[in-house]
């Protein structure tokens, strides 16, 4: 289904709709998509409804044309916008991954549209992530027996990027450079394969996936702040950890315990700092326990939300 937020087409699909209760899933990426997550969708619906969705500028929703500011804050609000569209009072919101960043922004902007707040392997800070992500692929780059990479391993296992975006572009070269495509992928409990089986990508063109390059190139820039403001306007590369501890609202925090992007140093800070968290650790996951682990996850998920 398509509804229409500023003039653009966004695509979502609602499961559970005789439900009152309400669930947002918000996926990483960046451009990702919600496909991976239809399974946990299916699930989670018999006792609550889930909305699921493709951001702007991510497969079946509109593309983002060059000339097009887009931001962050901007996607927030468009799920603020069909938030009231909907007609719905209240959501809980499901951030994965990068995902986690816009559901603490969208928690930080809209408090009072926010039920509970769910964090599933959310990379709050860039940067940490992409350092642990080289750990990570640390072994199996020295494989290889490249100086290159080897030493694009060391330089963002070392450097401090300040914010830059240069650490999303050493890290996606590094990730070309793995040839181990469950590891790439941050896989522990399922192949790659298996991943792959776990989706429906047969109505997905080449076309929409070429729309997702687009999207993470708009993250990357600076937004444009509008005139006589001062305000400071987010991106992907800030470090959202102090914004998550001003949540006021319940959250359930999701870690898989072989995923580089949640990193230990995140979820640390964390558990130290917020004022109302629960946590579940899934043993036998990477960066996806909602596949992985898919029958805890759904029992967790709806417990928390009960």
């Amino acid at each position: 289904m398509f509804t229409t937020v500023f003039g653009k087409k966004i695509y979502y699909e609602i499961y559970g709709e005789e439900h009152s209760d309400t669930l947002l899933y918000l996926h990483g990426g960046p451009g990702a998509s919600c496909l991976d997550f239809v399974n946990q969708a299916k699930a989670l619906s018999r006792q609550i409804r889930i909305i699921i969705l493709d951001q702007l500028g991510v497969l079946r929703s509109d593309a983002i044309a060059e000339d097009e500011d887009y931001s962050m804050e901007y996607q927030v609000e468009m799920f603020e916008e069909m938030r009231k569209s909907f007609g719905i009072g209240k959501w809980s919101i499901l951030g994965h991954s990068y995902g986690g960043m816009l559901a603490v922004l969208y928690a930080h902007c809209y408090p009072e549209s926010i039920h509970k707040v769910i964090l599933d392997c959310p990379s709050l800070w860039f940067e940490d992530s992409a350092r642990s992500t080289a750990e990570f692929l640390s072994g199996h780059i020295e494989s290889h027996n490249n100086n290159a990479e080897s030493e694009l391993c060391q330089k963002l296992k070392t450097t401090d990027y300040q914010g830059g975006k240069e650490s999303i572009c050493d890290l996606m070269e590094l990730l070309s450079c793995c040839t181990d495509m469950q590891l790439r992928n941050y896989l522990h409990g399922i192949s790659f394969e298996e991943y792959q089986e776990s989706m429906d990508t047969s109505e997905i063109t080449n076309e929409m996936w070429a729309k997702a390059e687009q999207h993470l190139k708009k993250l990357m820039e600076k937004p444009s702040i509008p005139n006589g403001s001062s305000e400071k306007r987010v991106t992907m590369m800030d470090n959202f950890l102090p914004m998550v501890k001003e949540i006021t609202q319940p959250i359930l925090l999701l870690n898989g315990k072989f995923d580089p992007a949640c990193t230990k140093r995140q979820i640390e800070y964390m558990l130290s700092n917020v004022q109302d968290i629960k946590q579940t650790v899934f043993e036998n996951s990477g960066h996806f326990p909602r596949i992985e682990e898919a029958e805890k996850y759904t029992e967790t998920v709806l417990a928390f939300l009960a």
